[in-house]
């Protein structure tokens, strides 16, 4: 089963308008919040295998096999 694709101008454009509207925080203050959050999904969803560093979708979960053609990659490393 493959994961879904991250889209992280989702995610962003969702938190500015989250601490915008409902918590009333400056558009400067949300779009920090936002970047920092994004940066830190972003480096979550990326394998710490130092000769892949593809993203967690670009790897088949039940086998743990990535799916870039020229990467050794045998297991998502978290």
């Amino acid at each position: 089963m493959l994961e879904k694709q991250f889209n992280p101008n989702f995610l962003y454009n969702g938190i500015v308008h989250f601490y915008i509207d409902k918590k009333g925080y400056s558009k400067e203050k949300a779009n920090m919040i936002a970047q920092s959050v994004v940066k830190r999904e972003t480096q979550r969803r990326i394998c710490k295998n130092e000769s892949c560093n593809h993203f967690s979708h670009d790897h088949i979960r039940n086998q743990q096999t990535c799916l870039a053609l020229d990467c050794q990659c045998v297991g998502f490393t978290k």
